[in-house]
């Protein structure tokens, strides 16, 4: 499927409707508008946002791709609507089928916080530690301020969060690997399902994925030596550790590997010297984060590693869908924990449709994974490439540390913080294929500063349609 929509949109086969479809489509369209808007402002509110968001994201997405391939254009519009339309369904889950769950907690509180600030009032007082859930209950303060107080609304903002992070990702990819796949990658991260749907309720989950995409960019740019990346890198960082700091510990940790293998241009003395700064700053953010861990899961001296592993089991073995998980507390137990937390449940362990759903993509990444075993040589440490290096010790890190988890769902949520890493995989170059003309996938990374982000293509690749 990835490489046939891959060729029609190389090949430019996508058809466009005919103009009475569009007439059709349009005035179908403004009634259903006008039904909308005659909702309660909970929906109808919801739909003014989301409107808004589009309205004013295609024109920027399409400035910052105005020199890439005609493809990269749709893609990345592509995406935005894909991603609007999985808050849909994101909402629609929640409250018909769950009808409970944190994103309502958040609504409620949201409302309340927004009553303050829009008088002014922003000393109220939370009633918690404003690191994990109470930072989350300002952003939705602060966006109903902005919104009024719509949760389908506060849907489609988180949402659109999200969508930067994994553009971002994007982002990162194409100026970290000029030779790898771009249509390959930005086919997966846009449209995997994960993707779609946990990043697109009002929560932790769409924060992440935002902070992580600029963490994941700032990154990008700092190793090959672009400016402003250690100013992405420490928003990452700072947005990170105030709503999962123990997520924050492994991506500064994969930076730091990704910093010690990355090479070293030029013969002069700033090179190393630039090197060990950069390693000494990464030391402190890391202390930093690593202090925001310990205070978010109330840990001390008399607390081990392995009684932390415990807790995360005991606190996740609850819920309708647990399973005993493996853990990885030695090298022999990592092969099954890596497979238990990129690929599980597997279809017949599933016990429910969400299950199902989530146990049919893991079963996808799996035969991609193995149809691509060649790529895996590609992500050891290498000097030419240590954003790779960084993916792999991510990676690696993560599913350590997510391997204790033991219920399904909660798995299947918190995979949405490893899927942009973990896709780089199935997107580097087999080993010994060189871009030519641009790069496989069709993108040429640009020079020029002048973009808000400096990773656009500077020109279409050959074979790509402008």
């Amino acid at each position: 499927m990835t490489r046939y929509l891959d060729s029609r949109i190389a090949t430019g086969r996508l058809r466009w409707p005919t103009a009475g479809t569009v007439t059709i489509g349009a005035a179908l369209y403004v009634a259903l508008m006008a039904w909308l808007l005659q909702l309660p402002y909970n929906i109808a509110g919801g739909v003014l946002v989301a409107h808004v968001l589009a309205v004013a994201t295609i024109p920027l997405l399409l400035w910052l791709e105005r020199d890439a391939a005609r493809w990269v254009r749709r893609l990345v519009i592509a995406a935005l609507i894909a991603k609007l339309g999985g808050t849909l369904a994101r909402y629609a889950v929640l409250l018909s089928v769950y009808g409970e769950g944190d994103a309502l907690e958040y609504d409620r509180v949201g409302r309340a916080l927004a009553q303050f600030f829009r008088q002014g009032d922003f000393t109220v007082d939370i009633g918690q530690r404003v690191v994990g859930t109470g930072f989350i209950e300002i952003v939705t303060g602060l966006t109903y301020t902005v919104t009024g107080s719509t949760r389908l609304g506060g849907f489609f903002v988180y949402s659109w969060l999200g969508f930067w992070g994994l553009y971002l990702f994007y982002r990162a990819f194409r100026l970290a690997c000029p030779d790898g796949e771009h249509r390959r990658y930005g086919l997966l991260l846009f449209f995997l399902p994960s993707m779609l749907f946990w990043p697109s309720s009002i929560g932790k989950d769409a924060w992440m994925t935002l902070m992580l995409g600029a963490f994941a960019y700032g990154a990008a740019r700092l190793l090959v030596h672009r400016k402003s990346g250690l100013l992405w890198m420490v928003a990452g960082t700072v947005g990170t550790a105030m709503v999962r700091p123990h997520v924050t510990v492994i991506a500064v940790a994969g930076l730091m590997i990704a910093y010690l293998v990355s090479g070293s241009d030029g013969a002069t003395m700033a090179r190393p010297l630039s090197k060990v700064a950069g390693l000494a700053v990464l030391a402190v953010v890391f202390t930093f984060a690593f202090g925001a861990v310990e205070n978010y899961l109330k840990l001390d001296e008399s607390t081990s590693i392995e009684q932390a592993f415990d807790r995360t089991t005991e606190r996740t073995s609850k819920g309708g869908s647990e399973f005993e998980a493996p853990g990885a507390r030695s090298p022999l137990e990592l092969p099954a924990a890596i497979f238990s937390v990129i690929f599980r449940p597997l279809p017949y362990e599933a016990g429910n449709a969400f299950s199902l759903f989530a146990s049919l993509e893991g079963t996808f990444l799996l035969v991609l994974f193995l149809g691509n075993w060649r790529r895996l040589r590609n992500l050891l440490p290498r000097r030419q490439s240590p954003y790779l290096a960084m993916v792999a010790a991510y990676s690696l890190m993560f599913t350590v540390a997510f391997s204790n988890v033991s219920n399904f769902g909660i798995l299947a949520r918190q995979r949405a913080q490893l899927l942009p890493f973990l896709l780089v995989v199935l997107a580097v170059p087999l080993s010994g294929r060189r871009a030519a003309s641009g790069g496989i996938g069709g993108s040429v990374v640009a020079q020029s500063p002048r973009d808000l982000v400096s990773a656009t293509p500077s020109s279409p690749s050959a074979g790509s349609p402008r």
